[in-house]
């Protein structure tokens, strides 16, 4: 029982380093309620610390409700770390029956759209009052470059890549690099079912997909939007057929993706690009996750030159902060305006500058603080095991509690798509649903067309219990939409 390793550094106290590790492991359910904790004594031998650093941890939990004491006979886990899978679980009924519910609280279906917390280990607020705690007012100082472990992060992004990096840190800073590259009235291509949300406010604004078919074609106030499926065969015919400017895939996605083509066959797709001059554009959100292989290759070849590469660092690992780099050929920047964005928001320059903001001092001090004290790796790794349970346990509530409704295998690791009995638009059912305090994913995201029986759902801002609580309410106001 609890898998503890402790760094006697002097960094972080030891009875703290015991409370989060038996803290994440209660979380994370791995015991069931009323499971009786090693003694004191045991745990303090076992670690080779004192007594008293145990009692304190254990303190600490107790203060949390996560476990409770009983006088003589030691420390259990509480009864509300978890609640059973159990289809008659009156509980759950009782409370999603209550016409007060949608009005006392929001559950949220929606992801990373809305900036909930994805994950309390190592969440921000908790991190923040260590790091201001051991550095005062020097939080808000400049660091040295090579002394700041977030800038050299950045810089070894890609190091070997012939391309010019931007960095923003900011949603606003990245539309304006965006528009400015793209520029208006392009032809924009988009694959149906990838997460695109990084383009959607600049390009499709308040226009709907209403097409039966799995092309669209449709005009808006800052480009010409095309949409297709991301079928090899029909995608190459597509772009053999079709005069685009870019072609824009995302490492997100809840349906067939480019990203499951072969890396020949994408590779053929590169090389089509360049024979019809378009570019393609690369949007990865998942880049302090992990090392994508096929974006690594791609980039390593000689098509290399006709991909745009943004890496949304870290909005899938710190809700609503929005950070990343943008990678283009430098001959990309020729143009006068270009240039300027280029001068405006080159990464070496931001590394270099000398007049950064106080908040921008803060946030890139805590990241390094993140970064040196490995609270940002154990973060992703807590991140990506909590998402996966949460799929399987929004699988088995569906199951449970959603009768009629199919779930679609996808690969996403923050969304899941349900394949309803019949077709509602997506619109007026998102509509409603906020209007009973529950938040859905903006269907546009994933250019998704406005009548279908397709409904995407996130569960990575919902814990255990409110994940079934949540699918009772979701079925619930289903149901009623459609009667």
């Amino acid at each position: 029982m609890f898998d503890i390793e402790l760094k006697r550094d002097g960094r972080e106290n030891l009875y703290t380093q015991i409370y989060e590790a038996i803290r994440a492991e209660i979380l994370a359910d791995k015991y069931t309620p009323d499971t009786k904790m090693l003694s004191i004594r045991k745990l303090a031998s076992r670690l080779s610390v004192n007594a008293e650093t145990v009692v304190k941890a254990y303190d600490l939990l107790e203060a949390e409700n996560l476990i409770y004491k009983k006088e003589g006979s030691g420390s259990y886990i509480a009864p509300a770390a978890a609640l059973k899978n159990n289809s008659d679980d009156q509980r759950l009924r009782i409370l999603t029956s209550k016409p007060s519910l949608s009005s006392q609280k929001i559950i949220d279906f929606s992801g990373p759209e809305h900036g909930k917390e994805f994950l309390e280990e190592y969440a921000w607020d908790l991190i923040f009052d260590r790091f201001y705690s051991d550095f005062k007012s020097e939080s808000f100082k400049k660091v040295e470059a090579k002394k700041s472990s977030y800038f050299q992060l950045l810089k070894s992004k890609n190091e070997n890549l012939s391309k010019s990096k931007l960095y923003y840190s900011s949603e606003a800073k990245l539309e304006e690099i965006l528009l400015t590259l793209v520029g208006k009235n392009k032809e924009l291509l988009f694959t149906s079912g990838s997460d695109n949300s990084l383009f959607t406010k600049l390009f499709l604004q308040d226009h709907s997909i209403n097409s039966k078919t799995n092309k669209v074609s449709f005009s808006t106030p800052n480009a010409n939007i095309h949409i297709s499926s991301a079928d090899y065969d029909s995608l190459m015919d597509y772009l053999e057929n079709n005069t685009i400017d870019y072609l824009i895939i995302s490492d997100d996605f809840v349906e067939e993706s480019i990203f499951n083509w072969s890396l020949s066959k994408i590779k053929s797709l590169l090389e089509l690009s360049q024979m019809l001059k378009f570019k393609v554009i690369i949007l990865e959100h998942f880049a302090l996750y992990q090392n994508n292989e096929k974006i690594k290759e791609l980039l390593e070849s000689k098509y290399n030159n006709q991909i745009i590469l943004i890496q949304a660092l870290t909005n899938r690992v710190f809700p609503g902060l929005k950070l990343g780099l943008a990678y283009l050929d430098d001959y990309y920047l020729n143009s006068l305006d270009n240039n300027s964005i280029l001068n405006k928001y080159s990464l070496d320059d931001f590394i270099n500058k000398k007049n950064l903001s106080a908040g921008e001092n803060l946030v890139n001090n805590l990241l390094s603080y993140y970064i040196d004290n490995g609270y940002l790796e154990k973060r992703i790794k807590f991140l990506r095991q909590r998402l996966n349970n949460r799929k399987v346990l929004l699988r088995e509530a569906i199951k449970d509690h959603f009768r009629g409704i199919e779930t679609a295998d996808v690969s996403s690791l923050f969304y899941f798509k349900l394949l309803l009995n019949q077709n509602i638009n997506q619109h007026d059912f998102k509509v409603f649903a906020k209007k009973n305090s529950l938040l859905l994913p903006d269907y546009k995201n994933f250019f998704r067309r406005e009548i279908s029986n397709e409904l995407i759902i996130s569960a990575a801002s919902l814990n255990q219990f409110s994940i079934k609580q949540g699918v009772m309410v979701l079925a619930k106001i289903y149901w009623q939409f459609i009667s």
